[in-house]
């Protein structure tokens, strides 16, 4: 405690102490984070909460339950993911271990002693057990740098997944390992219900994700993107980053063992695929293209790919093809993802806006909009002829707009639909590249 020139006592840390001592005890927030406002997140998260029960409503049905509850368990995997990348900086190519550690714990536990445990609560035995392995991992992942760390984690995600196709009477094999949620207690709720079972994932997943995002404002959570930045000066005023970033792969881990469970219960079955490199990178992929900046971010990628999969699979057997140059497009032309693409272009539309009204924002978006739609369309028309003519050997590919009732037919053996599609892509790539000119 020390005294100010008026002679009040002073109580507070050594910094708010000297901030005080020196006239400025009024300033000294500025030095802090911003504290969050309270009603504002009760409201989000409350909103939240309200559409993840509205929503099987108003997509009732199978396909629409099914997509729901994808999203509740890619959210919650992506927000794990993020934790570790977007909190300390380290990106993991092995967080699928950690997936299917919680998923095959569940299995197991529920296949054993389903009835001692409410089936609400199992989603804990997959956290937990994701946890301890995580908890083991990090011991000796997090010692080096980040791109060490990127290669390890790589290293012992695929040395589980080669451990788990030879030890088939833990894994299943090719087979999986099959449970039953209805066979556990479930405090008189029929589980054998997809609806049940949405309903159990989005209760879990609402509060994973209010955990996580308590937790980032925690000091641990600051201490994270504090060694994020800087990890040198951490360690320069007393903080170990070592043991900083392996408290953030252990909860970053327990989380994604939730994410796990929940895929199990969901799933009822559980197969060498939740612990192969494409889980990994399906976590990768929702968080870059939403944005590892924001918390947000992560929950945006997982919805909007989680539905594009869902639908374009249906439309196209290119659709990965697509995904995977989308992904390539947002991490060379949006470095922050769509989430802080969309903060700029709505920070950027306002300045506009107050300069010249709507007609200017109109004139200023269009050739892009415009622009991108013919990239686009000129694009996807030639994977389509292609993938036709060495496919379907060169049969006419259908283009039909459900909406409007209306379509038509690309023949891949005439000229004009390649050139017409060529023009697009050009005049698209054109229109764009002008107005990056104009910008700069």
């Amino acid at each position: 405690m020390s005294t100010m020139n008026s002679g009040q006592p002073v109580v507070g840390t050594p910094v708010q102490q000297s901030l005080a001592s020196s006239g400025n005890a009024e300033r000294w927030h500025a030095f802090l984070p911003p504290r969050p406002n309270r009603a504002r997140s009760i409201s989000c998260w409350g909103s939240a909460l309200i559409a993840a029960i509205a929503l099987p409503f108003i997509f009732p049905g199978t396909l629409g339950i099914s997509v729901l509850t994808q999203i509740c368990i890619a959210v919650t995997f992506a927000l794990a993911f993020n934790m570790l990348l977007g909190g300390t900086g380290m990106l993991s190519f092995g967080h699928a271990l950690y997936f299917g550690t919680g998923a095959y714990a569940t299995a197991h536990f529920l296949n054993y002693f389903g009835e001692a445990v409410p089936v609400v609560l199992v989603p804990l035995v997959g956290g937990l057990a994701a946890l301890l392995i995580g908890a083991f991992i990090a011991l000796f992942t997090v010692r080096s740098g980040k791109v060490i760390f990127a290669m390890i984690s790589l290293a012992v995600g695929q040395l589980a997944y080669s451990a788990a196709t030879i030890m088939t009477g833990w894994s299943g094999g090719d087979e999986g390992i099959r449970l039953d949620p209805t066979q556990a207690a479930g405090w008189g709720i029929d589980f054998g219900s997809p609806l049940a079972v949405y309903f159990l994932v989005a209760a879990w997943a609402w509060l994973a994700a209010l955990a996580m995002h308590t937790f980032t404002r925690t000091p641990l959570g600051r201490l994270m993107n504090a060694t994020r930045d800087n990890a040198e000066r951490m360690n320069f005023v007393g903080f170990d980053p070592v043991m900083i970033r392996g408290l953030a792969l252990t909860l970053s881990a327990g989380f994604a063992g939730i994410a796990g469970a929940l895929y199990a219960l969901a799933f009822q079955v559980v197969t060498l695929d939740t612990l192969s490199i494409a889980q990994s990178t399906n976590g990768m992929l929702h968080t870059y293209i939403g944005g590892h900046t924001t918390f947000l971010g992560p929950v945006v990628g997982a919805v909007l790919i989680t539905v594009i999969s869902a639908h374009l699979s249906a439309l196209t057997d290119a659709w990965s093809l697509y995904l995977g140059i989308f992904f390539v497009a947002i991490v060379v032309s949006m470095r922050r993802g769509l989430t802080g693409w969309l903060a700029d272009l709505s920070r950027t539309g306002a300045r506009v806006y107050r300069k010249g009204g709507a007609k200017c924002v109109v004139k200023q978006a269009a050739p892009g909009l415009f622009g991108g739609i013919a990239v686009c369309a000129g694009f996807i028309m030639a994977i389509e002829m292609t993938r036709s003519l060495l496919e379907g050997m060169g049969a006419p590919v259908g283009v039909s707009f459900g909406s409007v009732g209306t379509g038509f037919e690309l023949d891949p053996h005439q000229a004009t639909y390649w050139i017409f599609a060529a023009l697009l892509f050009g005049a698209g790539v054109g229109i764009i590249c002008k107005r990056h000119k104009k910008r700069n």
